[in-house]
């Protein structure tokens, strides 16, 4: 068979089209198609599974996507070729708050609020806003080449999953581990619903320390004065204070045991408390106790029995309980109350501050505590489940310095607020009786009240969290999509069973990001400990932030934020996913270098024309031998250093090491095989002893270079598969098996230091000749003078090899009589003759130059490094790459030393 000829250029456009509808056609994400097994044949341990991160049916692949998805590509791409059943579950999430908000906008531009058209007809245009316009994340995911089992995918909200959530809510409420109760919850203004508390985000914010009068009731005093002072950061809320509070031990005030307070402008009396939770310190040590919009008051005022007075809507307006300021928003209350205040003379002060102010994660609006009734799981007994299956080891995190993040989270967690103000999501299934007023959780919906047989009955139109949902996602997207086969598969009160999920669960690995840990992660363990009986995933892969190249988180506020898919655009898919992975660092944060995407991109057109070489010298018809021809040393050295690279990537995938995976490859095909075993094998074709054996070995390794990259790079890797001697229809690179070491060929190549001492003379020439810009054309003479006998004999029967690598003309095997660079090596002196190639007076300077710049810059990175206070407050990565950046001048200082001294002798 005729073998094709590629395209002089490399273009990866339409690659991505033409293998990825390929595999998607012809079944290769399906889990089943390399092992020939059947679900019933199949038994963990040929398993290997992921579930994907569900992202937002709303949602647009990012960079912290594309990078979460291409590690999770590579472990399926790899296991898949290592001969396992290989499932990735891919779906999305139905993203109550994020989706509702999107399809509340599309009808406000109809003129259309949603409460006109009524729960039902605004859930009818959610799911067609679904079909219409919800997929765009699914097709981004087939441009990054995602070879999940399309067959699989699974959305929240489908009859399946419904189903199952609707199973553990009844199933939790009966165990009595879902309650329905009046707490202290944080409630978003904008969205106008409950929030759970990691739903929350913290940020430090300027604002001002008001420092209040309020008088003292029934003519009392405190050091002669008729008020105390009280300091708050939020003088809207004085309207519904309910008592002042001091430390018990506070000598200061103990006078005011007994006393009263009045409320500025209300005239409404209100006690004087003594607690232990107040700080002495803060303020002037009375603090305001405003039970219904703080969550430490709201404790107190349950401790000592004060009343409980909203102020405020749900859309942070001023309430009737405002009394004056009603009508007004939170923010328009404060300045209104201030200015009153300070008309009244009744503020102290004013202190400018920093203070952390809870914002909510998906609005951005500052969170407004609010007392309010809701339904909670009591997550203590889950908890201690979840916790237990990392501690007894069941479950590893990498790196594992997230367990500890992770324990001392699980002891403070609190009771979860699952009830959220939305139409968008699975509707909680309780109801309200109207007669006996008794609740009834049903997987049912009943017609009459179980209680009273009254038929009065009303469904709670709250829906649960949209994490609700996913915290069950490994084990209920293992489930059928039948209802009636999940009930057959999951008996009432039996942990569920089926082919699926006795090969599948626990599944293999969880790949997220750090900032979901205590949103999912958490969550996924305590349900899956509960449900199952078993942890979720045997172990999580908590990968960085990717930032800019100043360290600056992306934000869209920043105008910082990289598109990836016009990056994938620009540079092809496989540059782009390389680049990802090779920028990732172990447990540091990613730093986005553009200059090394563009890197990347040469690297593809490197292994293309790569190919391109292979197939211009083979000769038609030619098919790589089952038995391996006589191969010369050089062969046998490549080789070896190719199942070298192969063991770099087993032990750097197995470790989640994946920027060391990247580099093992990209060193070997670099380096070892295009720059110096491919320049060699232009004199080895030409010579008929060498000819089979350096045929035989440019194929056996640039194919298992290709198999190693294909995780990584899975387009141009099929691509030029398809072209290599040999390659049929039906046998893809994506389920070719990955390859291994050859235990002969590397005891063959053990002894052999005299290959590798070549190709140090040859590296050491091209060195200098490109620090001193030497024509790259110009064949210089060179003169080896080498301590190893052998060595020197092993070169002198090998000069073409040595010529070719780095492009020399005579080679001589002694001391020159002239006056010539030397180079000093371990193995002996080179001594290059570059008289007529290079002006050496000019050369001196212009390095001695360099050597005063890098000493320049090598002080001042030094000196940065000795400074106390930039090693206490710079970020942990910033001061490693100072320390990185000294040590590239140290080895750049070393290298203009040494030629220098080349020069000079």
């Amino acid at each position: 068979m005729a073998l094709r000829e590629l395209d002089k250029l490399y273009n990866p456009q339409g690659l991505q089209e033409k293998w990825y509808a390929r595999w998607e056609k012809e079944g290769f994400f399906d889990y089943k198609k390399n092992t020939g097994k059947t679900d019933d044949s199949l038994s963990p341990r040929d398993c290997y599974s992921i579930v994907i991160p569900p992202p937002n049916v709303t949602g647009s692949l990012h960079l912290g996507h594309a990078l979460n998805h291409t590690l999770q590509d590579i472990l399926i791409r790899y296991e898949r070729m290592r001969g396992k059943a290989a499932l990735w579950v891919p779906g999305t999430d139905h993203a109550g708050i994020a989706t509702q908000n999107v399809v509340e906008r599309l009808l406000a531009k109809e003129g259309i609020r949603r409460e006109d058209l009524g729960r039902e007809k605004f859930e009818e245009r959610v799911w067609q806003w679904k079909a219409e316009s919800g997929g765009m994340i699914t097709h981004q995911m087939r441009q990054l080449g995602e070879s999940v089992d399309w067959s699989m995918e699974r959305f929240t909200m489908d009859e399946g999953l419904s189903h199952i959530v609707r199973r553990v809510f009844v199933q939790l409420y009966n165990e009595g581990l879902i309650y329905r109760g009046e707490r202290m919850i944080n409630w978003c203004p904008k969205d106008k619903t409950a929030l759970s508390n990691i739903e929350v985000e913290h940020r430090e914010i300027n604002g001002n320390l008001y420092f209040v009068r309020y008088p003292l009731a029934d003519g009392a005093t405190h050091e002669d004065n008729p008020y105390v002072i009280v300091a708050t950061t939020r003088p809207e809320t004085i309207l519904g204070d309910e008592g002042l509070a001091v430390h018990p031990e506070d000598a200061r005030y103990a006078a005011l045991r007994g006393k009263f307070a009045e409320v500025p402008f209300l005239k409404k009396k209100i006690p004087f408390i003594f607690d232990d939770a107040v700080d002495k310190d803060f303020g002037t040590g009375v603090v305001k106790v405003t039970p219904a919009h703080d969550f430490n008051d709201f404790a107190m005022g349950v401790r000592h029995k004060l009343p409980f007075t909203n102020v405020m809507t749900e859309a942070a307006q001023m309430n009737e309980n405002a009394g004056p300021y009603k009508g007004l928003s939170r923010e328009e209350c404060r300045k209104k109350i201030v200015a009153d205040l300070e008309a009244a003379e009744k503020i102290e002060k004013i202190d400018s501050i920093k203070h952390s102010v809870g914002h909510s994660y998906r609005s951005g609006a500052i969170v407004e505590p609010r007392l309010s009734m809701q339904w909670f799981v009591k997550i203590r007994p889950l908890a201690d489940k979840a916790t237990e299956a990392v501690k007894s080891g069941a479950t590893e995190f990498y790196p594992k310095r997230w367990e500890n993040l992770f324990f001392d989270w699980m002891q403070k967690i609190e009771d979860w607020c699952i009830s959220r103000q939305l139409w968008w999501g699975h509707q909680i299934p309780a109801w309200y009786c109207g007669a006996c007023e008794k609740v009834t959780v049903s997987m049912v919906d009943p017609t009459e009240c179980p209680h009273c047989k009254a038929q009065a009955l009303t469904r709670d139109k709250d829906v649960l969290d949209t994490w609700f949902s996913s915290a069950l996602w490994p084990f209920s997207t293992l489930m059928p999509r039948d209802t009636t086969k999940i009930d057959a598969v999951w008996p009432e009160g039996k942990v569920p069973q089926s082919d699926m999920l006795r090969n599948f669960y626990p599944t293999s690995t969880l790949v997220t990001g750090f900032d979901i840990i205590f949103f999912w992660v958490s969550r996924m363990l305590m349900m899956g400990m509960h449900f199952m009986q078993k942890t979720p995933f045997d172990k999580v892969l908590i990968h960085s932030l990717v930032r800019d190249a100043n360290r600056q988180k992306m934000s869209k506020s920043k105008g910082n934020v990289v598109n990836p898919l016009e990056k994938m655009e620009e540079y092809g898919t496989d540059a782009f996913r390389f680049f990802l992975v090779s920028i990732m660092p172990d447990g540091k944060d990613i730093i986005y270098d553009e200059s090394r995407l563009k890197g990347y991109q040469a690297f593809c057109n490197k292994i293309y024309n790569t190919a391109r070489y292979l197939l211009m010298n083979t000769p038609e018809g030619y098919t790589v031998p089952a038995n391996r021809p006589e191969l010369s040393k050089i062969d046998l050295y490549v080789l070896d250093e190719l199942y070298a690279t192969i063991e770099k990537c087993d032990a750097a995938l197995a470790g989640f090491h994946f920027s060391d995976y990247a580099l093992a490859i990209y060193e070997f095909l670099w380096k070892t095989f295009c720059d110096q075993y491919i320049e060699m094998s232009k004199v080895a074709l030409k010579d008929a002893k060498l000819k089979d054996g350096a045929l035989f070995t440019l194929y056996t390794v640039f194919s298992a270079a290709l198999k190693m990259l294909h995780p990584v790079m899975p387009f141009i890797t099929e691509e030029l598969a398809s072209y290599l001697p040999g390659a049929s229809e039906k046998d893809l690179l994506i389920v070719a098996p990955w390859p291994r070491p050859d235990a002969d060929i590397r005891r063959s190549a053990a002894s052999d230091n005299q290959t590798a001492a070549m190709l140090e003379v040859a590296a050491k020439i091209r060195q200098v000749r490109a620090e001193l810009s030497v024509e790259p054309g110009a064949r210089i003479a060179v003169y080896l003078d080498l301590a190893d006998a052998g060595v020197q004999k092993f070169i002198s029967e090998h000069a073409g090899f040595l010529q070719s690598l780095a492009r020399l003309g005579e080679v001589h095997f002694k001391k020159p009589d002239g006056k010539m660079i030397r180079v000093v090596l371990k193995t002996g002196d080179i001594y290059l003759d570059l008289a007529a190639n290079i002006d050496i007076a000019r050369e001196k300077a212009r390095i001695e130059k360099e050597i005063q710049t890098i000493e320049k810059g090598k002080q001042a990175v030094a000196g940065k490094l000795n400074s106390p206070q930039f090693a206490e407050r710079a970020p942990a990565d910033l001061v490693e790459a100072e320390k990185q950046k000294l040590a590239e001048y140290n080895t750049r200082l070393d290298a203009l030393a040494q030629m220098l001294t080349s020069l000079t002798g």
